[in-house]
């Protein structure tokens, strides 16, 4: 083999390995949260714990009474967040993944506390009580 055909051959390997690489970071970014289908029953969403494996930190509850799906955010120390899956901007559904969620329309971005990371949008997701009894997690979306 001629220099010229080894290093054209090694150039494209690292280019293709490089682009491999690329690809794995964003399908992780990009992997789907389980959704979780409830209903509101006076005023709050009962979420069974035993339906949620320990590995998962996110979970996308959906309710037919509510207009847009609540991403339920696990906490390293254990506690929980319901975040509005409602862009701040322009009111338009928000798409989540492990890391945060991103508006379509826009390109805002929030993180998992519900801040803005990326604008146009500039205030924060609306957030929900929520509350363990028992084995179940309870999000208070009505007061």
């Amino acid at each position: 083999m001629d220099r010229k055909t080894f290093i054209r051959n090694t150039g494209c390997a690292c280019v293709g390995l490089m682009a491999g690489s690329a690809v794995v970071s964003l399908l992780q970014g990009c992997a789907a949260i389980p959704v979780c289908k409830a209903v509101v029953e006076e005023g709050k969403i009962c979420v069974p714990l035993s339906e949620w494996p320990a590995e998962e930190h996110t979970r996308i509850v959906r309710a037919p009474q509510l207009e847009y799906d609540l991403l339920v955010v696990r906490k390293a120390d254990g506690s929980y967040r319901a975040l509005e899956m409602k862009c701040t901007h322009a009111d338009n559904r928000l798409s989540a993944n492990p890391k945060g969620l991103v508006c379509t329309l826009h390109g805002s971005t929030f993180g998992l506390e519900g801040e803005v990371t990326n604008g146009p949008a500039i205030a924060p997701l609306k957030t929900f009580p929520v509350y363990q009894e028992q084995n179940n997690l309870y999000i208070q979306v009505k007061s």
